[in-house]
């Protein structure tokens, strides 16, 4: 509820509210008491601004575009925080050269020669990806770039925070006490 100010006949300010038009209101600084105009007569007197306390947190301020600027971006660095490690990588197969020279060298030939003929698609020798391999390697590509992706948006809301509370910092101090 705003508080108006009333002038007293010694020169001080009566801070007075609409609950108490049509009434009086005592002054302090002289004691004396003053009548209060009615309900429609108090927007002509000034409109009083709130004092800060010393002792009230956030007394007198407002919700400023700084304030919304902590709390979106607090937001969107939390929320796409959380969705970053929610999105986990496929992993894509792949063999060792090494194991698997190692490991034919080892086996007997009619072995080596049956696996050659009937998975030549499976092996990692150079040729063209099979289309299961494709899939998961673009999928696993897709993944990673989503993660990527909403690590980014996710640091760039820290930012936004981070700049948000400077913002509101220095304007306290700017204003201050």
């Amino acid at each position: 509820m705003p508080s108006f100010l009333l002038p007293c006949t010694c020169g001080a300010d009566i801070s007075v509210t609409s609950s108490q038009a049509g009434g009086v209101a005592i002054c302090p600084a002289c004691g004396r008491e003053e009548p209060v105009p009615r309900l429609r007569d108090l927007g002509k007197l000034r409109v009083a601004t709130a004092p800060r306390g010393k002792g009230e947190a956030g007394a007198g301020q407002r919700f400023t575009g700084m304030h919304a600027l902590v709390v979106a971006g607090s937001l969107l660095a939390a929320t796409a925080g959380l969705l970053s490690v929610s999105f986990p990588i496929p992993e894509v197969e792949s063999y060792d050269d090494a194991t698997m020279k190692s490991s034919v060298m080892k086996a007997p030939t009619d072995e080596v020669y049956t696996a050659w003929a009937t998975r030549l698609a499976h092996a990692t020798v150079d040729r063209p990806p099979t289309d299961q391999e494709a899939k998961m390697k673009s999928r696993a590509d897709y993944y990673s770039t989503l993660r990527n992706s909403l690590r980014a948006a996710a640091a760039v809301g820290a930012f936004a925070a981070l700049v948000g509370v400077v913002g509101v910092l220095s304007k306290r101090k700017a204003a201050g006490p």
